[in-house]
């Protein structure tokens, strides 16, 4: 009896044991409110746009359309040919032409050429010069008979150009890089005047 006054509670103990029963009692139905009863949360409670992809299983959400395709995605179909531009301006002329020719007839006359040629003299049967306007050293001359004025039967044609040195021939008129000296012969290998084209490339 003594050892029990002893342990006789005060006042202030067993309200705080009151308090401490009432903490422990608030926790657990706290904790019991937070398990939700099964099917208890209905569109009502759910904030619009909280839920994410991953809160649904998978095949609850449909497929969504497929979106365009990316650089390295399928190209799509040609779209139809617009209508043709405005005609740019003309641009600048090229260079002319390096290849010259000409048709020349048995007394010198020239009856067709591409342009720039000219006799420079026809000193005697067989023999022309003709100034091409331009340095022909170092360039293919070609000549061959034709029938300009001329049926007669040829004989060769030989060709060169004029400035002497180890390409060309001292000429009797206009000896410089620019002429072009042409013979011709009969079938007997004389000089005499034939019809010939003359060519440079």
């Amino acid at each position: 009896m003594r050892l029990l006054r002893r342990l006789k509670p005060s006042p202030a103990f067993a309200i705080s044991c009151f308090a401490l029963l009432l903490a422990l009692g608030g926790t657990g139905y706290a904790a019991q409110r937070l398990v939700l009863p099964r099917n208890s949360v209905t569109t009502v409670q759910v904030k619009d746009h909280s839920l994410l992809a991953r809160d649904f299983k998978r095949g609850q959400l449909p497929r969504g359309a497929t979106g365009l395709a990316g650089a390295t995605g399928a190209t799509g179909p040609a779209g139809p040919a617009g209508a043709a531009g405005p005609a740019g301006p003309a641009g600048p002329a090229g260079p002319a032409g390096s290849a010259k020719w000409a048709l020349v007839r048995p007394d010198g006359g020239i009856a067709a050429q591409s342009g720039g040629i000219t006799l420079t003299g026809h000193p005697f049967g067989g023999v022309y010069v003709f100034d091409f306007g331009t340095a022909v050293t170092s360039k293919l001359l070609l000549a061959s008979p034709a029938f300009a004025n001329d049926a007669s039967v040829h004989g060769a044609v030989e060709v060169g150009p004029c400035g002497g040195g180890t390409q060309g021939a001292a000429c009797a008129v206009g000896n410089d890089a620019n002429h072009v000296l042409v013979q011709t012969t009969s079938s007997a290998g004389v000089l005499q005047d034939h019809s010939f084209y003359v060519a440079m490339f």
